[in-house]
Order: structure tokens, then C-alpha cells, then sequence
């Protein structure tokens, strides 16, 4: 049997709890460990007895650049591993993630703000690295299933060095991440939306596999009679195409 295990960063109170709302309305069987990244000064409570594993940090950065320190603190011994951040649900089965993920390394879903260059100006960024802005697309950093292998952890320490390079002009790690793997690279395998699904409206067609949005998931978000023409949903709203494909 895979020995795989869900990676969890968190710190401070709320999310912390957050986790925990995700642990607790997940659906994801017995077989993983989950392991939590967090801070020195952090207390965690209740929580760690759902966790296999706590492990304190010294993180170098703040904010949403401390996921780029991850592969620092990650355990051996896995297979594969997910990394959930912790505003996710797990609501189907999504095994084909960490499947890929043992096959091609990384496994991951696009963003739904997907071109790299546009995302909130960060083609300044790829200037400065000399990458050409030619409409690259960004993958989402909030589900990544990986394996902690050579060619991985380049990826991660790449994603490290922008970070720190150029982290006082740019507060998000993402795109960080694809622009890691462009410079080196390393070409992922592409899981569909439905395993990163942010609940900004994109189409959905099929089942939904990790919910991924601080707003609450709709009822009934599986519940349909035919995967096309696709539904779509944001926080608390679904809603169904027409009974009737066009001709």
C-alpha cells in the first residue's frame, strides 16, 4: 500500500481552525497521515489529536510566502503527498491526484485567473527574470500533490529563491510557483478544475472533487442529472444550465 499524507500550513487562530473545519467535513477515507506545518509560538489545541503529526517552523517570511519554505519542513517517507491550504473541502475521491503525482511528480489544477503575466502585474516580475510574458498559464498553489524527490524539491527551492528575491514587491507566493517551473522546466501533470475549484463561476462539469473557497460551499453541488451542459457555483449559489443544450 502508498504510504501518502495531506500537508497543512497554518498559524494563528483562525486558521488553525480552519484546518480543522477542513479535517472534520473532509472526505478522504483513514489511509492518510495529517501533518501540520505551523509556527513556534502557535497553539494548536484540540486539534492535534486529529493530526499524525505537528511540526514547528522557523519561518524566515511572513504571510503567504512562507508556503515557499514547505519543502524545509516536509517528512520522508511518502509516496506522495497533498498540500491543501486550509479554506478547502475534500468532497469526492481525488486518489487520481496523488496517483499522478507519483508518476509525474507534480499534480495540480490551473488558476482561475489563468494567465501568468496578468495576474495582478506580475509580469514585471517575469521581466526582470527574463522570461517572455507570451500568455503562460498559472497553476493554483492552494492543492498540490507532489512527491518529495529531487526534481520537486528544485521546483520548491526555486519557488523559495523568487520568493525572497523579489517578495518586497510581490506579496503572493502562486505565481512564484509557475514561474519556478517554467525556468526549470519541469512540466506538471494538469488535473482539472474540479480538484482546485475556487468558486468564482467556472464551468463544472463533472463531479467536484475539493472545494477551495472561504465561502460555503453549496448544497447540493453534485447532485445532477447531467454533466453538460456544465453548472456553475460561487459561495452558497448553484446554479444549472438550461434543461437543453443549444443545437
Amino acid at each position: 500500500m502508498k504510504r501518502r499524507a495531506i500537508i497543512f500550513m497554518a498559524w494563528g487562530e483562525t486558521f488553525v481552525q480552519e484546518v480543522e473545519n477542513c479535517i472534520g467535513r473532509s472526505n478522504w477515507g483513514s489511509d492518510l497521515d495529517l501533518i501540520l506545518l505551523t509556527d513556534e509560538a502557535t497553539s494548536i489545541g484540540e486539534i492535534q489529536e486529529k493530526l499524525t503529526r505537528v511540526v514547528r517552523c522557523d519561518f524566515r517570511m511572513s504571510g503567504r510566502l512562507r508556503k515557499t519554505e514547505m519543502m524545509r519542513y516536509v517528512p520522508e517517507g511518502y509516496d506522495s503527498l497533498l498540500f491543501l491550504d486550509s479554506d478547502t473541502v475534500v468532497v469526492e475521491d481525488m486518489s487520481l491526484g496523488f496517483e499522478m503525482a507519483e508518476r509525474f511528480q507534480i499534480a495540480m489544477s490551473p488558476a482561475p485567473h489563468y494567465s501568468l503575466e496578468s495576474f495582478w502585474g506580475f509580469d514585471r516580475i517575469m521581466r526582470a527574470e527574463g522570461v517572455r510574458c507570451a500568455g503562460q498559464l498559472q497553476y493554483n498553489t492552494g492543492v498540490i500533490f507532489f512527491q518529495k524527490c529531487p526534481a520537486v524539491a528544485a521546483v520548491f527551492a526555486r519557488w523559495e529563491e523568487l520568493a525572497v528575491k523579489h517578495g518586497a514587491d510581490f506579496k503572493n507566493d502562486q505565481p512564484f510557483f509557475t514561474l519556478a517551473m517554467e525556468q526549470l522546466g519541469f512540466n506538471p501533470y494538469t488535473l482539472s478544475i474540479s480538484f482546485n475549484y475556487r468558486g468564482f463561476g467556472d464551468a463544472l462539469s463533472g463531479l467536484l472533487r475539493i472545494w477551495h473557497s472561504h465561502g460555503e460551499m453549496p448544497q447540493g453541488i453534485n447532485t445532477f442529472k447531467q454533466s453538460w451542459p456544465p453548472r456553475r457555483a460561487w459561495p452558497s449559489k448553484l446554479v444549472f444550465p438550461d434543461p437543453e443544450p443549444p443545437a
